[in-house]
């Protein structure tokens, strides 16, 4: 009779199929958390983290640090969860403002010193003096005998940053009222166009694309932008010119208003394609635009002074281009909504300064201001809030973070 023996196994065959069940399984496991969590980031790296450790993988990874979910409905997204109140809603997670000089307090109190560097000249005159490579070029140094090429040592280009984030600026005032559970970071710039949120900022040192500081744990954005895609600066600037001038006024050539409505309408257009930008990058956060505020009084009656001597028609004039362009961006905002009910909030802060605009006393706006920033003449802060403009912009965006739309 023959004996039947044991089947023999490879060493190792056994430990083989053990792990391979193991892995299965972890395979299996891993595509049902995979599906459950589409939306979970940080769970799905963790999935394949782990699966990878089991297959003896030898590159896998950490394991991210765990965060927090906003509270409320998980279903929905924060902006969107009936359990929540407003308020609630905006207080979730961060916030964080971003915008143009009107947002970064422009004008206004103290500036943090690192926005506050004014060497854009010397920045310039440094980057055109350095060749194809990156390298200084020698400098020709000439005498009576002839000339001679001297290497030049290499330096690092001079540091400026003028975002002018001020101590005043209105969200440092609602950072100060509201209890965010995220902290709040503050990122606008005076002088930043539309470009300024998806892209680096060109014109100033260490300042990234405003859209990079937006996340899914954002729970308030808040911002002003357009003015300076529509050149509003500019405008402005001629504007005042002409006033001073009795024999010329603003827009006295239906041409020069053309120009001016049509670059309020590019401004339009590059808001357009950017705020989808900004509600996609952060999915969970009450998006407030706000407007800008009016400069003169409404009835402005005769000539101006507090040092600005322009006329009736020409203080009009610069009132209604603020309106349009505040008309304008409420009317895009409403428009979005009706294809993404809910995605932003506009703000209207038209009438904000109504009782303390330019010329008035103790005035929301500053009239022509100059001061001196590292030996060189900064006009950027007139015609912007001061303080106190600031203030009655805080309050104003208080009652529309209470209260929602």
């Amino acid at each position: 009779m023959q004996t039947v023996r044991p089947r023999r196994f490879e060493r190792g065959q056994g430990s083989l199929e053990f792990v391979g069940v193991i892995v299965l399984a972890a395979i299996l496991v891993g595509g049902i958390v995979w599906t459950i969590t589409a939306n979970s980031e940080p769970i799905r790296a963790t999935v394949s983290t782990k699966i990878c450790e089991i297959t003896g993988g030898s590159d896998c990874g950490e394991v991210p640090e765990p965060t927090a979910p906003l509270p409320g409905d998980s279903t929905v997204p924060t902006y969107l969860d009936p359990s929540l109140t407003p308020q609630e809603q905006a207080e979730a997670g961060e916030y964080v403002a971003l915008g143009d000089s009107f947002s970064s307090g422009e004008g206004g109190s103290e500036y943090d010193p690192d926005t506050d560097e004014n060497y854009a000249s010397e920045a310039e005159d440094y980057y055109e003096n350095l060749d194809e490579d990156g390298n200084p070029q020698p400098q020709l140094y000439c005498h009576q005998y002839g000339c001679v090429e001297v290497p030049v040592t290499q330096t690092e280009a001079p540091y400026n940053n003028m975002c002018h984030r001020s101590e005043g600026a209105y969200s440092q005032q609602i950072n100060d009222t509201f209890d965010f559970a995220g902290g709040y970071t503050f990122a606008a710039c005076s002088g930043a166009v539309t470009e300024d949120f998806t892209e680096p900022n060109s014109g100033n040192d260490d300042e990234p694309a405003q859209l990079d500081n937006l996340d899914e744990d954002t729970s308030l954005v808040t911002f002003t932008i357009g003015g300076n895609d529509a050149k509003f600066a500019n405008t402005l600037e001629q504007c005042i010119k002409d006033g001073m001038n009795p024999f010329h006024s603003c827009f006295d050539n239906q041409s020069e208003r053309d120009e001016a409505d049509e670059n309020i309408a590019q401004a339009i257009e590059n808001m357009r394609e950017l705020l989808p930008q900004i509600r996609e990058q952060a999915p969970n956060a009450r998006i407030l635009v706000l407007g800008y505020p009016r400069f003169f009084p409404e009835d402005p009656g005769s000539a101006w002074s507090d040092g600005t001597q322009i006329d009736t028609d020409d203080i009009l004039a610069i009132n209604d281009l603020v309106e349009d362009m505040d008309g304008q961006i409420e009317d895009l905002v409403n428009e979005l909504n009706e294809e993404n009910p809910g995605a932003f909030q506009y703000v209207d802060m038209y009438d904000a300064f109504n009782g303390c605009e330019i010329g008035t006393s103790n005035a929301c706006m500053n009239n022509i201001e100059v001061r001196i920033a590292d030996g060189k003449p900064d006009k950027n802060g007139s015609y912007h809030p001061n303080d106190r403009g600031h203030e009655e912009m805080a309050a104003i965006l208080e009652e529309a973070i209470r209260n929602g739309p």
